[in-house]
């Protein structure tokens, strides 16, 4: 069996390739990660309207090509909540939305969440779809987090590779677990973990929340995303949403601690693909050393005036 590759783009994006299929969750690039994107994917699943997620000019660089079928998008992105630039503050603009101003509307399928949050209240009705069958995958359709309103639900997904037996849930901007996230158990190979159990600085300890969501998922592996760092080769520029870590490395074992036996921590690095062989799912983590001058400069004796 052919191994799959995996890749951290940074912020809330992920994209999974195999020999069958390529899809991509809240693509989101920039500069030469940008004008060099390859747009080789199959499918895209945007989890809410948020600029991070929901990025014209990342999606008119993917969502073209021969191969390229469709974009699924929570409702928000074809119809936001208005005025945009009032309601969502920093975090929406009316530039971008609704998506179909950059992408043909063709191209664009809207879905709904089939298992909903107590947050928005677990009685709300919605016409669908809540399911995808897209040939090669099966995707489940869950409530996100940071819903604009109620009748506007933001979307996580379950994206099952029906022949390699793994699967991937991207939870969007998750930060509320919820009852029927039980519904999941058993299903999940991958958690992309985003925002469940972060802390504001100097706020409540929020640990208990991720600990919740992998109780009630019990995922075999958890990726944590949805966060950057100060080093150079960072994929998202200071200053473009996702939360500075002031130690990453800290951060992993912060999580893996707080986990403990539930899960297996994953810790990706942003703008590094992975490759995982099946049908073991080990991930083979590919490293060397770098060095970082042709010469010394000590040996220049003008370095001691």
């Amino acid at each position: 069996m052919n191994p799959i590759y995996l890749k951290w783009t940074g912020c809330g994006g992920f994209e999974v390739r195999t020999d069958a299929i390529n899809f991509a969750f809240d693509p989101y690039l920039f500069g030469e990660n940008l004008t060099s994107a390859s747009p080789d994917f199959d499918y895209i699943f945007i989890s809410h309207e948020h600029f991070d997620h929901c990025h014209p000019g990342t999606l008119r660089r993917l969502c073209r090509g021969d191969r390229f079928k469709k974009i699924f998008v929570s409702p928000g992105c074809c119809d936001p909540d208005r005025p945009v630039d009032e309601k969502y503050r920093d975090a929406a603009f009316d530039r971008d939305l609704p998506i179909t101003k950059y992408l043909d509307p063709e191209l664009v399928q809207v879905v709904f969440p089939r298992h909903l949050s107590h947050v928005g209240g677990e009685s709300r009705s919605f016409p669908g779809p809540f399911e995808l069958d897209l040939g090669p995958i099966h995707v489940d359709i869950i409530e996100s987090g940071e819903n604009q309103r109620p009748d506007l639900p933001n979307c996580g997904y379950l994206v099952t590779v029906r022949d390699l037996d793994i699967s991937f849930l991207h939870t969007g901007d998750l930060t509320e677990p919820y009852r029927s996230l039980e519904k999941l158990r058993g299903k999940v190979t991958c958690l992309i973990h985003m925002k469940m159990g972060l802390t504001e600085w100097g706020g409540d300890d929020r640990t208990d929340k991720l600990l919740q969501c992998i109780d009630a998922i019990e995922p075999e592996f958890l990726i944590p995303i949805h966060y950057r760092t100060d080093r150079a080769s960072d994929p998202i520029p200071h200053g473009t949403w996702p939360p500075d870590v002031t130690d990453a490395g800290a951060f992993i074992e912060w999580i893996r601690e707080a986990v403990g036996h539930r899960t297996r921590v994953l810790p990706f690095t942003a703008g590094v693909e992975y490759e995982v062989e099946l049908p073991s799912k080990r991930v083979l983590w590919k490293w060397n050393w770098h060095n970082t001058w042709t010469e010394p400069s000590w040996r220049d004796d003008r370095s001691n005036e």
